[in-house]
């Protein structure tokens, strides 16, 4: 008989366990993107706490209009032992943030350094003789820090202070530091190194640590307090592993993330020790996300069950008011009463949510998804605003035309967004002469996204607008070809639950935000084919003018000659009067044909909705005047003196 054992064979594993071997998921390859998903991950954090610090203690009240001039240079991280002491790190924030004195406590700022560094000994000898290079990566931010407790989450998968809620977030899941110090543990063996100072603490905190497997810290430097050259912020040192540095990777994150967040400025200090500043462009910062509760439309079942499970609330109605918005006190007894006609034991608003049979429950839920709610509140979503995408694209790009609109909120599954978006174009620009991917630039909640280009539906909405419907040439890709660049940005909680991995680095394409971004560059489209035709009349207008012109001297002289052989011509002008009267003449007659040109290729207004209305400009506003002599009064003349001549007689003398 065989012998019996109360003993399972199934185990049970932990987040970390699985992460940490699997650090690809989150974007930390071995490859060029490995470099932008650090900077990715630790630049997007920076930005959420220097905003909370804004939000919540109002750290960055009284900025000037723009940031104050700013250079910096910066020491190598030598550190060759391998036990760090609380004085090094001292000493490595003091000469790495001493010449940033002047604005460390006042200027909103994020800090980021990658330096080679040698690689040790312990390292595999595939790797010694690789083309593989070990890099020292260092992260400030003067935001709002983190306490004492929190530091010692930090780290931890799954430990996130925007977990919880989805609210318009850069991060929300808990993976991309726990993530980061995994892959930097594996490849180099070496321990974080973070200090930190909330702005309600006295002194900052610092802690040497290893992450494991089991989703815990081994600390080599035990929390310690420390004195810090801030009053509030963190940072963040570390090494990893990967392939040699090259540009316009994470460069271009940092490039990308500072045009859509002009409140901030920020450094980068890239492995060849070349330094980028983007200064600060505006003094005020965008407005605080408001959170609120669930929308139905956005619940499943699971869903549903947690939030009863979990619940804090006893009766039934104010678990249904409570836990989810759209929901008042009429709606919640509608839902009830039609639950109410599947189930034998009747519900009521006084009953308690605890004891809630599973045929209740899913009574309850079927009627609660047969109702009809109102779209989600549109105040959880914040914009960049249609006058400040305009002014930072313009200003970084210095192009003839650039245009941008923000769509009227709207929601999906439950949660609401906003799609906005810009067009730069202008052919005398090398900048914007770019093809292929460099032609769309893809956001979310101000965060650039650079990899997966074609399966974002950012993506799939440009490449299905017929730009050569707005007269630009449109490439194999289906994006437009030429001087011309794309922005698309979409802001809200809602893109939390549309990224198609967790590297989030596209949205899955969902209908209504296809449609929204569709109709925001087709929008776009029509004011530069409106300007792109107005500059094909006036570039005509030009042409006809100086053509007719060269020609007017000509006749001008040629008239002159048939003045002199009439002896019986009394009216007999000067040169110089008959080229003004025909100047003249060709001025009136191009005005008249440029006015018609205009109406004829004048956009048709959409009416269907008012909030898709065009207002482009009129044309005659902006259309250059010949330049002309200056008119002069003729000085008084006897009776007998000679009168100028006609326009009409000069046309009958060409006649002749």
């Amino acid at each position: 008989m065989a012998e019996s054992s109360s003993k399972g064979v199934i185990k049970e594993g932990s987040i970390a366990q699985f992460m940490r071997k699997r650090t690809q998921l989150v974007g930390f390859s071995i490859e060029r993107h490995k470099h932008t998903q650090y900077v990715a991950e630790f630049l997007d954090n920076a930005l959420d706490a220097i905003e909370t610090a804004h939000w919540k203690y109002k750290a960055f009240n009284n900025l000037s209009p723009q940031s104050p001039q700013i250079e910096y240079s910066f020491k190598p991280l030598n550190r060759n032992g391998t036990r760090i002491k609380v004085t090094d790190i001292s000493s490595r924030l003091k000469e790495l943030l001493e010449p940033l004195n002047p604005i460390i406590n006042d200027e909103p700022l994020a800090l980021i350094i990658i330096q080679r560094v040698e690689k040790p000994e312990i390292l595999p000898d595939d790797i010694q003789g690789s083309d593989i290079e070990m890099y020292s990566f260092e992260a400030f931010d003067n935001g709002v820090g983190m306490r004492p407790v929190d530091l010692e989450k930090y780290g931890i998968y799954l430990a996130s202070s925007k977990a919880e809620k989805l609210k318009q977030t850069r991060g929300s899941q808990g993976f991309g530091a726990p993530s980061a110090f995994s892959d930097a543990q594996n490849t180099t063996g070496k321990p974080i190194v973070v200090v930190s100072k909330h702005i309600k603490e006295r002194r900052g905190e610092t802690s040497v640590f290893y992450t494991t497997g089991e989703n815990t810290k081994k600390y080599s430097v035990p929390p310690t307090g420390i004195q810090v050259p801030f009053k509030h912020g963190t940072y963040v040192q570390l090494s990893y592993l990967n392939v040699k540095y090259v540009r316009s990777y994470a460069d271009e994150y940092v490039r990308q993330t500072a045009l859509l967040n002009s409140h901030v400025t920020i450094i980068f200090v890239d492995p060849n020790g070349d330094v980028a500043i983007y200064p600060r462009r505006v003094n005020q910062f965008p407005p605080e996300p408001i959170y609120t509760e669930p929308h139905p439309e956005s619940t499943s079942i699971g869903d549903f069950q947690d939030l009863i499970r979990n619940t804090k609330h006893n009766k039934l109605i104010d678990f249904l008011t409570k836990s989810f918005c759209r929901i008042g006190s009429k709606r919640a007894k509608d839902i009830i009463e039609n639950a109410n006609k599947d189930l034998r034991y009747k519900l009521s608003p006084n009953t308690q949510v605890k004891k809630l049979s599973d045929e209740q429950i899913n009574a309850l839920y079927k009627a609660f998804i047969s109702m009809k709610y109102p779209s989600p509140p549109v105040d959880t979503v914040v914009p960049v605003g249609r006058e400040v995408l305009q002014e930072v694209i313009k200003k970084h790009f210095n192009a003839e035309f650039v245009e941008a609109t923000t769509r009227p909120p709207t929601s999906s599954k439950g949660l609401a967004f906003v799609v906005e978006a810009a067009i730069a174009y202008d052919p005398n620009n090398p900048a914007l002469n770019d093809s292929g991917n460099a032609v769309l630039y893809r956001f979310t909640n101000r965060t650039p996204k650079l990899r997966d280009n074609s399966d974002c539906a950012i993506w799939k909405a440009a490449s299905s607008v017929n730009w050569k419907n707005y007269k630009i040439d449109r490439g194999d890709n289906g994006l437009p070809k030429g001087p011309v660049k794309l922005f698309v940005n979409v802001s809200g909680p809602f893109v939390h639950v549309m990224f198609k991995a967790q590297s989030k680095q596209a949205l899955a394409a969902d209908d209504i935000l296809v449609k929204e971004i569709k109709l925001a560059l087709e929008e776009l489209g029509r004011k530069l084919k409106a300007h792109i035709v107005k500059g094909e009349i006036e570039t005509r207008k030009r042409q006809r003018a100086q053509t007719l012109l060269e020609h007017a001297k000509v006749f001008a002289k040629s008239l002159v000659s048939i003045e002199e052989t009439d002896p019986e011509l009394k009216v007999k002008p000067t040169y110089e009067e008959l080229y003004k009267n025909i100047e003249e003449m060709i001025i009136s007659t191009e005005r008249k044909t440029v006015q018609k040109e205009r109406k004829q290729h004048k956009p048709k207004t959409n009416t269907k909705k008012s909030r898709e209305k065009i207002k482009t400009e009129t044309l005659d506003k902006s259309i250059p005047k010949l330049e002309t002599k200056p008119e002069t009064k003729p000085e008084a003349k006897p009776e007998a003196a000679p009168e100028t001549i006609p326009t009409e007689s000069l046309t009958q003398m060409a006649k002749t």
